[in-house]
């Protein structure tokens, strides 16, 4: 606070120079604190240049001392309340850093653990989703083996018609014979085999793009149906989150397909080409086709050793990009909050962050493969160049002729290209299997909430006529907080075709109720009951379709028309029966039908994503008309009403109110406002130790000051009381304030900033001046400015007052 207040006097004695008091000094701090802009300095009247450089001096002076010893003192001092933000930012993100190493740890010895059978066990099943197009895969295999016999039959001619140029094997005409035939003749068979090859080509490239999309698309499928059916604890997981998933849909799953229906037929087209190549090279040297079969067991070996370590680079690699995915996701569902809050360059910093991670793994994936492709590309032309030299010192001595060591060699390079080809094959399978044991793993998740056990609930069921509600001994806490408990052994029931609030304080379980009753989680121990039945007795898709609906506070629509986010949850087969006067008297009911048919197109209004052009309220409103229109047998509030105004809440609680009237309708309402907890009959009042702590009509409990009812009202009402006090003293104060001002006062304060806006000669000066000060201490002399700005302002604004009294 000394060193406060030596630099304010340093300022005060640059503005006195000039006549400007405090207030007109605190007016150009605030402003020149707030920001570097020069269009929003407003300078000091000039003064002389030696005050400025020596009141500079001593900041400087000063700023040292502070930076050197007093900061040590005044850090020591600090109270938990005075610790800077930044500090808890940077623990918070060190946190971060540290969960991500664990779990990176984790990953990595989870990947040690996998074994080459795993990693082959993974490659069939992904193999074996594409049985039901097996009759595409055959067709691709005939088509490659067609392809693969013209350029080795080819290289055997070529090797024959050098023999035969040799040996001056010809007709009687003068043509070179080769093979008991002309070459005339050979060549123009040759010529439709060369045509028919390629045609070949072309329909297996086809076949195997046609193969692949298929595949994928069947892959996908079966991913998505899988994510559908998971339960809430599945999502709630970190190692779950939207962006990770999309990322599984998109990149792996094309990495998946990909492995399979272009590498494996690839594969088979080498390992033919090397099938043939072996029997055509033993079949004219077995010296040197013993050989070449040297740098095999290498070539092998280091191909499985890379493979693993290509697969687990490449699997780092799809985890950054999911990681990449996921902060984009993000970043553009909140980019109104984004932009709300100018935290664009923050956001910007993250997805660099990211970004770099990703390019950073990707650089260790490059080089891994460069040094292995460097490798066996030495193995081969090591053993290539050695058979070359084998081949001609065999032609010298006889043993061999031109036309085999030139075919030998030919069907060498063949034999070299399928195996390099094999093992590439190999890494991207390997790729295929890292991303495919990701798919598989969502695919084979248990829920602990089954989606499709239990019986069935129709429209005529029993069950739908009993509309009673009961928790019995429910103990239950998130999967993700296991050590928090919600509900500890928790009893009420509520009677059907009633409307029952549920009131707690916050974090009390209110919202929870209506999660347990749509069964999103399973409870620990105990039953939860509705028509003297336990909900897991049932299908849940029956259970949420027929029994229970929901209106939630933050209602959530989807990209569409208004008609189809209405009829949202509806079979097909109940929307064949509706007519659209039964959309029309739902939405009455929900107070939607009057905005709606307000739309040029009305219920056929496309809402954009999300339902980004409504507003809040008309959002809510639509959302309870999708409940009402499944007639549901219980029906949750959970704030429904929170975004309505006062004459829309009504309508929709008369609505409500008539329902229960007619039996057909039991309604659990989740708020805290007393306009809402009014509107129902009964109340269960929830505590913080997750047990009931009072039941009972509201009349009742309202009209008793001692019941837990009264008591939470009574705290919420005094809250706000207290707040609307505080304004209230403060408007006081600030007018009382405002009336000790003079008339020479509001003179002499124009008169200093009639001078402050005509003179801008210290303009640079001061500016370097403020920014001189470290962050600390700028938001400290702010803070003790700012109370000195809004009295300036608030004399302002009397002045105006007194000067429009006179002339009225």
């Amino acid at each position: 606070m000394v060193l406060i207040t030596s630099l304010r006097q340093s300022l005060l004695q640059i503005s006195r120079s000039s006549g400007c008091t405090s207030t007109i000094t605190a007016r150009f701090l605030s402003r020149g604190l707030k920001s570097t802009s020069p269009l929003k300095f407003h300078v000091l009247p000039s003064y002389p240049t030696t005050t400025l450089l020596r009141s500079s001096i001593t900041l400087q002076e000063q700023l040292r001392s502070y930076s050197s010893s007093s900061s040590v003192e005044e850090k020591k001092e600090l109270t938990p309340a005075q610790i800077p933000v930044k500090t808890h930012l940077d623990a918070s993100n060190l946190k971060k850093q540290e969960i991500k190493q664990e779990r990176l740890e984790e990953f990595q010895k989870q990947e040690n653990k996998k074994t080459f059978r795993e990693n082959l066990s993974t490659i069939w099943r992904i193999v074996k989703l594409g049985k039901p197009d097996w009759k595409l895969f055959v067709l691709a295999v005939g088509f490659i083996l067609c392809a693969v016999l013209y350029p080795t039959t080819a290289v055997k001619l070529v090797g024959s018609v050098l023999d035969s140029f040799n040996n001056n094997i010809k007709d009687e005409n003068g043509q070179l014979m080769v093979w008991g035939y002309s070459v005339t003749t050979l060549f123009g068979f040759m010529v439709p085999f060369m045509a028919l090859s390629a045609l070949c080509f072309w329909a297996r490239i086809w076949v195997l793009k046609l193969l692949g999309e298929r595949l994928v698309a069947r892959l996908r499928a079966k991913v998505m149906k899988n994510l559908l059916r998971h339960d809430q604890e599945f999502f709630d997981n970190d190692k779950h989150k939207v962006g990770d998933l999309i990322s599984r849909l998109s990149s792996d799953a094309y990495i998946v397909s990909r492995s399979i229906t272009a590498n494996l037929p690839d594969g088979l087209k080498n390992f033919l080409f090397g099938i043939i190549s072996s029997y055509m090279m033993y079949s004219i040297n077995p010296i040197l086709f013993g050989m070449m079969l040297l740098i095999s067991p290498p070539i092998t070996l280091g191909s499985v050793w890379y493979g693993e370590k290509i697969r687990k680079l490449s699997t780092n690699l799809q985890n950054a990009t999911a990681g990449l995915t996921k902060a984009s996701e993000e970043t553009l569902n909140a980019i109104k909050l984004v932009n709300a809050f100018t935290g664009e360059q923050k956001e910007l910093r993250k997805y660099s962050s990211r970004l770099r991670r990703v390019v950073e793994v990707a650089k260790q994936e490059a080089f891994a493969q460069s040094n292995y492709s460097v490798s066996i590309y030495s193995l081969y032309h090591v053993g290539y160049l050695s058979c070359v030299a084998l081949g001609v010192y065999l032609m010298t001595k006889g043993t061999m002729s031109a036309g085999d060591v030139v075919a030998f060699t030919m069907y060498s390079e063949f034999f070299n290209m399928a195996l390099y080809s094999l093992t590439t094959t190999y890494l991207e399978l390997m790729k295929g299997a890292g991303a495919g044991v990701k798919l598989f793993a969502l695919m084979d998740y248990k829920n602990k909430v089954p989606p499709v056990q239990g019986e069935k609930v129709t429209p005529s069921h029993p069950l739908l006529g009993k509309n009673d509600i009961e928790f019995k001994d429910v103990t239950f806490s998130y999967p993700t907080r296991p050590n928090h408990i919600v509900f500890n052994h928790c009893d009420f029931k509520i009677q059907g075709g009633t409307s029952t609030c549920i009131v707690a304080p916050s974090g009390a379980g209110k919202s929870t109720v209506a999660s347990l009753l749509l069964r999103a989680y399973n409870i620990q121990s105990g039953e939860i009951l509705i028509g003297g039945k336990d909900i897991k007795d049932f299908q849940v898709r029956e259970l949420r379709r027929y029994i229970v609906g929901i209106v939630q506070q933050e209602p959530v629509l989807l990209s569409g028309t208004i008609l189809e986010n209405i009829v949202y949850g509806l079979t097909p087969q109940d929307v064949s029966k509706l007519t659209m006067q039964d959309i029309i008297d739902v939405s009455k009911q929900a107070n939607c039908h009057d905005f709606i048919v307000g739309f040029p197109d009305g219920y056929d209004t496309v809402i954009g994503n999300r339902g980004a052009s409504l507003s809040g309220g008309q959002k809510q409103r639509i959302a309870i008309a999708r409940a009402l229109i499944k007639k549901p047998r219980v029906l949750i509030l959970d704030e429904a009403t929170s975004a309505l105004d006062s004459k829309s809440e009504g309508l929709i609680n008369e609505t409500l109110k008539n329902l229960t009237n007619e039996g057909s309708m039991t309604i659990i309402s989740i708020a805290h406002r007393l306009s809402t907890i009014s509107k129902s009959e009964f109340v269960v009042v929830l505590g913080k130790h997750g047990q009931v702590v009072e039941t009972g009509k509201f009349v009742e409990l309202f009209s008793n000051p001692d019941s837990e009812l009264s008591k939470l009202l009574d705290e919420s009402a005094t809250s706000q009381q207290e707040q609307r006090q505080d304004e209230e003293g403060e408007q006081h104060e600030e007018e009382e304030q405002e009336h000790d001002l003079t008339e020479e006062d509001i003179q002499h304060i124009n008169r200093e900033a009639e001078e402050i806006e005509n003179d801008q000669v210290a303009f640079s000066k001061a500016k370097n001046l403020i920014e001189s000060l470290p962050n600390d201490l700028k938001q400290q002399l702010l803070d003790e400015i700012r109370l000195e700005e809004e009295e300036e302002e608030q004399q302002q604004q009397q002045l105006e007052e007194q000067k429009e009294k006179p002339s009225s």
